[in-house]
């Protein structure tokens, strides 16, 4: 597994470059951090475009939704060892857009190899023991190939990465590359959240929470538990089944192991405990938080309160301050338009996973 960096652009309307068709190796490809001019930007960024394969209106688009994606991780802690001494260590995203990689004639393109010389590249060849949090995404057009490589101290699994790329396949077939661009973008951002914010709950996280239509009472009960838009969805309904006596003395769960104990307590709060469905119910749990986090990354009223809350970092309680707004705006306007639907809608406790498909090439 490799790293990747963030795609950030700007567009001025007076920047004027000529289109141009070329091959390149990870040698000569250019670094748009260094020498934006020759990645089609007029200002330093990580998104490089240098034979005009996206319209300058999807490169600013691409740069755009980067940055946003960046201030919503900007605020999470790198929780890998090797990322202790730099707390400010945060996820990086680079975007190679390529026409064709070059090669010796005869010689069948490696764009694993050109990703991950690149990426080595890019970091100054950084000794390996380093924090790495970069992400690199290669779009190679004429070679009709996409290979993302994601540092070590990312957390993102080799699996995710080529579903990122599959759930946008169908923009890259139709040459839509700038929208499957960010579309992977988005699904990466969600998996570092989902890595790096991590939230061990305990027995009392898994109570019933009974929602009162007003009061100031009712909103300390709902809004004192954590939420981030790649955590884990903390409003779960009480096991199907009682679950058995269990031993009271709990084990250390070690740091790199406290995500899947957290995710193990809440399909067995929510499913049931049968070890014979614990995995299916494991994999629901994680596709649904998944499937939550994609959709909030895009969603105005929620990036509000993480700009909200980011804006005003410095001061004591902002996040809390974030909710309370966003309590009042939309969240109990919401029950009230909708009380039916979400009254039906909670008795559905345990998710069902859908069985997925997997493809490499387009």
């Amino acid at each position: 597994m490799h790293p990747k960096l963030d795609p950030i652009l700007i567009l001025f309307p007076f920047l004027l470059i000529t289109p141009s068709t070329a091959q390149f190796t990870s040698q000569t490809y250019p670094d748009p951090r260094l020498d934006p001019f020759s990645c089609r930007l007029a200002l330093p960024s990580q998104v490089c475009d240098p034979s005009a394969i996206v319209s300058d209106e999807e490169r600013s688009r691409l740069v755009q939704r980067v940055n946003q994606l960046h201030s919503l991780t900007s605020g999470i802690k790198n929780t890998s060892p090797s990322c202790a001494l730099m707390p400010d260590k945060n996820l990086e995203i680079i975007v190679a857009i390529i026409d064709k990689i070059g090669s010796v004639p005869g010689v069948p393109i490696d764009i694993e190899k050109f990703a991950n010389n690149l990426k080595r590249r890019y970091q100054n060849f950084q000794d390996v023991g380093m924090c790495d949090t970069t992400v690199l995404i290669v779009n190679s057009r004429q070679d009709r190939q996409v290979f993302t490589v994601a540092g070590r101290d990312a957390k993102i699994s080799k699996d995710t990465l080529k579903s990122a790329f599959e759930r946008n396949i169908g923009h890259f077939k139709t040459g839509r590359y700038a929208l499957g661009l960010e579309g992977m973008i988005e699904v990466i951002v969600a998996a570092y959240s989902n890595a790096h914010i991590v939230q061990v709950p305990t027995p009392e996280a898994f109570r019933p929470t009974d929602f009162m239509p007003s009061g100031p009472s009712a909103v300390s009960a709902v809004e004192s538990q954590p939420f981030r838009a790649a955590g884990l969805p903390n409003s779960v309904q009480p096991a199907k089944r009682p679950f058995p006596a269990f031993n009271s003395i709990q084990e250390t769960v070690d740091e790199d192991d406290k995500v899947w104990v957290s995710i193990l307590q809440q399909a067995m709060a929510r499913c049931g405990q049968n070890d014979a469905d614990l995995p299916k119910h494991v994999r629901a749990v994680v596709e649904e938080a998944m499937n939550i986090s994609l959709k909030l990354i895009s969603d105005s009223r929620y990036n509000k309160i993480e700009e909200e809350t980011e804006a005003n970092k410095e001061v004591l309680g902002s996040r809390q301050k974030a909710w309370d707004s966003a309590t009042a705006e939309f969240i109990r306007p919401l029950l009230q338009k909708y009380r039916n639907s979400v009254l039906s809608g909670a008795t559905q406790t345990c998710p069902v996973s859908a069985p997925g498909t997997r493809r490499r090439h387009f």
